[in-house]
């Protein structure tokens, strides 16, 4: 069976409705999937190709970015360049996301995750994505970089369409929304980091936090420049809040489509970062992401020309009966340790710096949820992300009592 045969892309509905059952299709019967839709792009599904793809650099290059569209060399951070840069980039950040930083944040976190039900609890009922999921993420970010909590609607607003112009090949130039979002988030962070930047040379007391790493850090004697620092906010806020919101709504989603590994859970609170984990590789937040060819390559019997644009299916890889154990059923009971092979953050060096957050986030949200929610139900059908890379809801309606 060729490409042709089965209809895949990111912007077909089929896809977004039944991608367990296409992935495994691809899998089976077209490893390597070409398609010209919505532009012409190349699929790995296998987890051993995708796994492998992921650890050669040197031939599956980060330089064009992670999206359909091909984005400048040079210009992106983080997941749209290779090492040597992708590696000082990292250190110019790591520091921030040390486990030791991020345990200190755990208290605040917890303490955020009680605040937001304090609000809601008495409601009976509400979109536990608007009013839960989605806060906890964003409102962490704002502490990294150092921007006023009530601003986190306006965050939301802007990380959705980013978000979704990934699947598009124009990229930022895909849709009006999407060219508005970039366009407020740069004059807003524009503005913030120049403020930022003021009061550390008039000598005032700032932060400690990842804005002020970003404007003191150096390379070789050399600072990054504003708009490395840009392309750093843009990506953490779009990469740091939704596929953790993501992440919670699709835990909770699957624990309350599956109650006895919900009451399996509540009565051993501690298979919760297990829970995490099958979470993330049983809904994999982010389908795939593209990486760039930089020689001719023929995998099984597929020829790929150089630069093309190929899509490594985090998700497929996760489901792959070749290196899970009945992988379309979610059980929170798996083997710690094999669990973590999941792809859900990526593998090798691009390897998601922020994973350990994401994690602790997540396991703050299951467990206030199961201790002041423990009735939590589903109350009419969720809505789909409209990003087509992610995977999850942009509302998930729940009550309790």
């Amino acid at each position: 069976m060729n490409s042709e045969d089965i209809a895949f892309s990111f912007a077909d509905q089929h896809f977004q409705d039944n991608p367990t059952t296409v992935m495994s299709l691809l899998r089976d019967k077209c490893p390597v999937h070409h398609t010209s839709q919505p532009s012409a792009h190349y699929t790995l599904t296998r987890g051993e190709d995708v796994t492998a793809a992921l650890r050669d650099e040197k031939i599956w290059s980060s330089k064009f970015g992670p999206g359909l569209a091909y984005s400048e060399p040079g210009v992106g951070v983080l997941v749209s360049s290779d090492p040597p840069e992708h590696t000082q980039e990292r250190i110019a950040i790591s520091r921030i996301f040390k486990a030791s930083t991020i345990e200190k944040m755990e208290r605040k976190i917890v303490d955020l995750t009680e605040e937001l039900i304090d609000h809601f609890e008495e409601k009976m009922s509400g979109d536990i994505i608007k009013e839960f999921a989605a806060p906890i993420p964003l409102t962490v970010m704002c502490w990294l970089l150092g921007t006023p909590t009530k601003d986190i609607g306006l965050f939301r607003n802007w990380v959705l369409p980013m978000a979704e112009a990934v699947a598009y090949p124009e990229g930022r130039e895909a849709s009006a929304g999407v060219k508005v979002a970039y366009q407020d988030f740069f004059e807003y962070f524009s503005n913030h980091i120049a403020e930022r930047k003021n009061l550390l040379v008039s000598g005032q007391d700032v932060p400690e936090d990842l804005l002020t790493r970003l404007l003191t850090v150096t390379n070789d004697g050399k600072e990054l420049s504003i708009k490395k620092i840009l392309g750093f906010c843009q990506f953490l806020l779009v990469a740091g809040s939704e596929t953790t919101t993501l992440m919670i709504g699709n835990v909770l989603h699957r624990l309350m489509e599956y109650p006895e590994q919900f009451e399996l859970l509540k009565s051993n609170p501690n298979l919760i970062p297990n829970a995490i984990e099958e979470s993330l590789r049983f809904d994999a937040p982010v389908h795939g992401l593209f990486r760039t060819n930089t020689e001719e390559v023929t995998v099984h019997g597929v020829t790929v020309p150089v630069d093309s644009k190929v899509c490594m299916m985090f998700g497929s890889a996760n489901r792959d009966p070749n290196l899970w154990r009945d992988p379309d059923v979610f059980d929170i009971n798996r083997d710690p340790t094999t669990l973590r092979n999941h792809t859900s953050f990526g593998v090798g060096s691009h390897y998601c710096l922020g994973a350990p957050l994401s994690r602790l986030e997540g396991k703050a949200a299951l467990a206030a949820i199961i201790r002041r929610l423990p009735k939590i139900r589903a109350n009419g059908s969720p809505k789909q992300t409209t990003a087509g890379v992610l995977k999850g809801f942009a509302n998930l309606p729940v009550r309790w009592d």
